[in-house]
């Protein structure tokens, strides 16, 4: 079991983290704090799998004494009922836990894309335990060829799957954060929170209770939610981008040129630009770049929530600060227009 726990280690870290990064590197105009994601990965990995894996065995050995039920019928209630309503309540506790702390004055979670982000990235840690432990299990029974196989189905085919259920609680979350009326702040979450469920069960139903042919027919819904997932990310991300454009827009001329906000709001263009200049000017030149860019779209958002209706001082002194430290940015002749 120990080789099989190392191997594991090896083999579907460099992928989940790979998977990790990716995620992140989509929120192009407000990436969220490096130690938040790393929480929730943690979160994901540790205590999420944890309680999930601890409730649902005892959830399925108290049904056992309880009910006359075959030990096939327990394997099918337990995947397809404990697994999706322990697993991802406890990974929904852990996306929970970012919208509370944010709710009373983090405010890292500012709309869906960030809740879908911090939702995928605790469903990413889930997936780093949750293989490693099927890896390496699969070793010990069935030798290397057996490893091989089963990492290929889980952390390759699958392996965005912990990360798309967990997604829409976390896009619950997301939606809520923005939302007005409090039945979307209380519905939106519980929405969110049942589609996890049910994508969940799914994909444990078809193959456990179908065999081959079911596994087929998951790994194709599988792929076709991951599909939905990334065109929903792209989506947000223009949201996300349009948001910037609007309230920046009557920031030029004072906190900034228009050349700046082309490349603020550009997909690409800017991160190209900022790594260029981290390769000829060095990491001074590029963190002030970076910090004021930042800045400027932390800034856009701060406005975003002002229209929204948000007031109170701590809105006002988070923008009295950006805005200090824009100007301040400005007269030490920091430049992002190039």
């Amino acid at each position: 079991m120990l080789v099989g726990l190392i191997l594991g280690l090896i083999c579907v870290t460099p992928l989940v983290l790979t998977y990790l990064v990716f995620i992140r590197w989509v929120d192009r105009f407000e990436p969220e704090p490096w130690w938040l994601i790393i929480a929730a990965f943690v979160w994901g990995a540790l205590f999420a799998t944890l309680g999930g894996g601890i409730s649902s065995s005892i959830a399925q050995s108290v049904t056992t004494a309880l009910i006359d039920a075959s030990p096939r019928d327990m394997d099918v209630i337990g995947a397809t009922v404990f697994a999706p309503v322990f697993e991802e309540t406890f990974k929904g506790i852990g996306v929970a836990l970012i919208a509370l702390i944010s709710a009373l004055g983090l405010r890292e979670l500012d709309g869906p894309l960030d809740g879908a982000i911090y939702g995928g990235v605790v469903g990413l840690g889930f997936t780093l335990t949750e293989d490693i432990l099927y890896v390496a299990n699969q070793f010990a029974t069935s030798g290397l060829g057996g490893f091989v196989v089963l990492l290929f189905l889980r952390t390759v085919l699958l392996g965005l799957s912990h990360c798309t259920f967990t997604a829409c609680t976390g896009l619950g979350f997301g939606i809520a954060s923005e939302a007005k009326s409090w039945f979307v702040k209380i519905g939106a979450p519980v929405v969110g929170f049942g589609c996890a469920m049910a994508m969940h069960a799914m994909h444990n139903f078809l193959p456990t209770v179908f065999g081959e042919g079911g596994l087929v027919l998951m790994l194709l819904i599988s792929w076709l939610i991951d599909i939905l997932f990334f065109v929903l990310l792209a989506l947000l991300v223009v949201r996300d981008r349009s948001i910037v454009v609007r309230e920046l827009f009557g920031e030029v001329g004072n906190l900034l040129h228009p050349r700046e906000l082309q490349l603020v709001s550009s997909y690409f263009s800017l991160g190209f630009k900022n790594w260029g200049v981290l390769f000829s000017k060095g990491w001074s030149a590029f963190s002030v770049r970076r910090k004021k860019q930042l800045q400027l779209v932390e800034l856009a958002f701060v406005k975003s929530r002002r229209r929204r209706g948000e007031h109170g001082p701590d809105l006002d002194r988070k923008e009295a600060e950006l805005r200090r430290d824009i100007t301040i940015a400005n007269q030490r002749g920091v430049w992002i227009g190039s």
